[in-house]
């Protein structure tokens, strides 16, 4: 039922035999010395070509959600006629204000819209045979953040021999706000979890389109980090996203984190109640009220939104539940976490109370920094829980991997929550860093690791140190830093009491 909704939602007429195989030619126009020209079902698009690697920037693919569809699950987007310019990047979709990567505040994104649903494509230029295709999810809290960030351009993966995918969704309170009046207008009788349904609707557009970029709709990876992590491991766990993607790649935290997310709630009645507080706090009285708001004044009052568990339509149970009983979708899952987490994202994932004081003050209590410790091991519980629920109720294989360098520039941090993107693009030069030869021998590594796990489901690879797969019998992971190895799992003391602790959450 759930997949007939989803279809239901996001129905879009098939292409013509015809049309597709006019289009199946057109990942680059037939006249290389031009822009290049595909045909998808909404239109024409041209797009760019730079060092053999086109791109095609700011494709809808669902309608703005605006007016009377703001806080609706999202719509087809309309077709156009003539060519659409996709040479150009758009607007990034409303939002507060962006920390950078060691946490300092940076100015909010001057081009921001709520007709934001979009995404953005790289695909070489000359190919032979359906590519892979990655499809990147961006993190940021679920409050921030765009698919157009430097750090995640993807001409040095789609070099490496895939076609790579970064989108927009919905964030904040316009993508996440859960309210007893949306619940009883949807006709799937719940609310909130508009940025999932929004990543759902661009997978659906993928599966549809990307062969005409020369992908292979029934190869997609997905990967993210933080944020888009925790989406991917919802995704997995969601009905309506059954068959969209053959793979995943998570990067630093998930849904597994037993309390709900960072705000504890798990179902609709809690989140409701906090969007019914949320809109009060705005001074208005009803839905058509807060559609009357602009998206500056939404955005810009405090709140912090996370998806909903147990909405009975995106997730019908926890996350952690959905992998332990077996129903998640059984894809090869990679997944894992950095040495310093906590140095950027200081949070206290992990209590002391009178029930664990003692090993609490046994693990922590000679730490120099008990918070940043903590916060660290418990992104580790998350992804290893993910791995390992994987392993142990799924068939497909899952990988496991603890990612240990810092950025030349600040090695007092570590490496921090995020720090790996760039490595994984294989895109040091995003960022004004003087990288050594190290760092450039790391991206190189990462990336093909995750090329190859797009490719194949592993990410084993000629010339490359051998990555165990994971078992919960021999929990192996892969040590990814200058001197690469396959180890045991770090502080597995600690890994053992934060077992018994997040059992007693859930």
């Amino acid at each position: 039922m759930m997949n007939e909704h989803r279809h239901q939602l996001m129905a879009r007429p098939l292409l013509t035999l015809a049309l597709a195989a006019m289009a199946a030619g057109c990942t680059a126009s037939a006249d290389k010395s031009g822009p290049p020209l595909v045909h998808v079902e909404q239109g024409d698009l041209r797009g760019t070509t730079q060092d053999g690697i086109t791109r095609f920037l700011n494709i809808p693919y669902a309608a703005a959600p605006v007016g009377d569809l703001r806080w609706q699950a999202p719509r087809p987007a309309s077709g156009w006629e003539g060519e659409r310019d996709a040479s150009a990047f758009g607007p990034v979709c409303a939002q507060g204000s962006m920390p950078s990567p060691d946490g300092s505040g940076r100015p909010t994104p001057p081009r921001m819209s709520e007709d934001c649903l979009s995404l953005n494509i790289w695909a070489p230029q000359d190919q032979e045979g359906p590519l892979p295709v990655m499809v990147w999810i961006h993190g940021g809290g679920f409050m921030f953040g765009s698919g157009r960030e430097p750090q995640y351009d993807g001409t040095a993966l789609a070099r490496k021999g895939v076609i790579l995918v970064t989108l927009n969704y919905r964030l904040g309170a316009l993508g996440f706000m859960a309210h007893p009046e949306l619940t009883e207008e949807a006709p799937y009788h719940a609310s909130g979890n508009y940025g999932i349904l929004d990543q759902i609707a661009a997978l659906e557009w993928v599966k549809t389109n990307i062969a005409q970029f020369g992908g292979d709709p029934d190869n997609v990876t997905l990967f993210g980090e933080s944020a888009g992590s925790t989406a991917i491991s919802i995704l997995q766990a969601s009905p309506l996203a059954k068959g969209l993607f053959a793979k995943v790649i998570g990067e630093s935290t998930s849904q597994f984190d037993p309390a709900g997310g960072l705000i504890g709630k798990k179902d609709m009645r809690q989140a409701e109640s906090y969007g019914a507080k949320f809109a009060e706090s705005l001074g208005v009285a009803s839905l058509a009220d807060l559609r009357a708001l602009t998206p500056e004044q939404i955005v810009s009052k405090p709140a912090f939104f996370w998806p909903t568990e147990r909405d009975g339509y995106v997730l019908p149970d926890i996350v952690y539940d959905i992998f332990a009983e077996g129903e998640q979708s059984d894809v090869p899952t990679l997944v894992g976490s950095n040495s310093d987490e906590g140095a950027t994202i200081p949070m206290e994932w992990v209590k002391r109370d009178t029930s664990n004081a003692a090993a609490y003050d046994g693990i922590y209590g000679e730490t120099e920094n008990p918070l940043r410790q903590s916060a660290t091991d418990a992104v580790q519980w998350q992804m290893r829980s993910w791995a390992d629920l994987q392993a142990r109720t799924g068939t497909a294989p899952s990988w496991l991997y603890w990612f240990d360098q810092a950025w030349p520039d600040r090695p007092e941090l570590g490496a921090f929550h995020g720090g790996e993107i760039v490595y994984v693009f294989n895109n040091l030069g995003a960022e004004p860093v003087e990288w050594t030869d190290a760092d450039r021998e790391l991206a190189d590594l990462m990336s093909s690791y995750w090329v190859n796990f797009a490719r194949s489901g592993n990410p084993n690879g000629e010339g490359l140190p051998q990555w165990p797969r994971y078992s919960p019998a021999n929990p192996e992971l892969m040590l990814l830093s200058p001197a690469p190895a396959a180890i045991d799992t770090p502080r597995t003391e600690t890994q053992d009491f934060l077992d018994g602790y997040f059992a007693g959450r859930r």
